[in-house]
């Protein structure tokens, strides 16, 4: 499930290639991911401007010019794909169910949902919303979603401090707990199993048993992990462009998430999994108490 960095590589994409691009056609391949009637949402988008795209949790909001917004969620295995007017007929695409634009565009990376043709003739595929969805929302509507959403890691006004603080007085494992999106916003599996291994606290962990300077040190671990996944390029293997070389970069610099029996790059134990709160997580029985 795509977390804070490849969210923010996205963001970053959308924002470089898509701001300031009128909506000029729209074709709903799956009516479950949209949250209007068909006729409804493409009417709704048609011919508005993206004046912006923003990151908040997991959330993509795009900004349209009529003060409404497009909020996204990829959930597990939604992607997004863009490709320029010199790669594709927009028109031929308009017209094509999901399974020939499969066939007929070999990078994509899933099924697609919804399709939006822009007006410079480039064309932004949501693949893959089974789970995930693509709705247009009024200010309210949006501020109601948002509210769900606990602090984000990469807010400069939060602090080590703050985040020992709401940990002050909860029960149960600490890895659930920073799982939880009402919690903390944008943070999955992938990167709480790394911010855990790399602050020394087993998955496991009661969080009445962790100290207050534990509690910070993972605060900064999970910052770190974060920021340096973005600069590298995030966890994804598919890239958001047939040009786009550079999602996934991080792959390689796991070290203990998806590496069971693989010798903990500390002290050579291997690497463990096992379940919590209904996830797969991976630690080092020897680096991590």
């Amino acid at each position: 499930m795509p977390e804070i960095p490849e969210m923010e590589i996205y963001e970053h994409y959308l924002n470089q290639l898509v701001k300031n691009k009128k909506i000029s056609r729209v074709n709903v391949l799956r009516l479950k991911s949209i949250n209007l009637e068909s006729t409804v949402f493409s009417s709704q988008v048609m011919n508005k401007q993206i004046t912006g795209i923003e990151r908040q949790g997991k959330f993509l909001i795009f900004h349209l010019d009529d003060d409404n917004y497009l909020l996204t969620h990829m959930m597990l295995d939604g992607r997004l794909f863009y490709i320029t007017n010199e790669d594709i007929n927009q028109s031929m695409v308009m017209q094509s169910s999901a399974e020939d634009l499969k066939e007929m565009i070999k990078d994509l990376p899933g099924k697609p949902s919804v399709v939006f043709g822009l007006d410079d003739g480039s064309t932004l595929f949501f693949c893959n919303l089974t789970l995930g969805y693509l709705y247009y929302l009024g200010k309210d509507e949006l501020e109601k979603k948002l509210q769900e959403l606990g602090r984000d890691p990469l807010d400069p006004s939060f602090q080590a401090q703050e985040f020992a603080q709401l940990l002050e007085g909860k029960r149960g494992k600490i890895k659930p707990w920073l799982m939880n999106p009402r919690n903390i916003s944008g943070v999955g599996n992938a990167y709480s199993n790394e911010a855990l291994f790399q602050a020394g606290i087993l998955p496991t962990r009661v969080i009445s048993a962790i100290s207050v300077e534990e509690k910070q040190a993972l605060f900064r671990s999970l910052v770190e992990i974060i920021n340096e996944s973005i600069r590298l390029g995030g966890d994804m293997e598919e890239p958001f462009a047939d040009w786009d070389d550079f999602t996934g970069g991080y792959n390689a610099h796991f070290k203990v998430y998806a590496r069971e029996g693989v010798p903990c790059v500390n002290c050579r134990e291997p690497i463990q999994k096992s379940e919590v709160g209904g996830r797969n997580s991976y630690f080092c029985p020897l680096c991590q108490k």
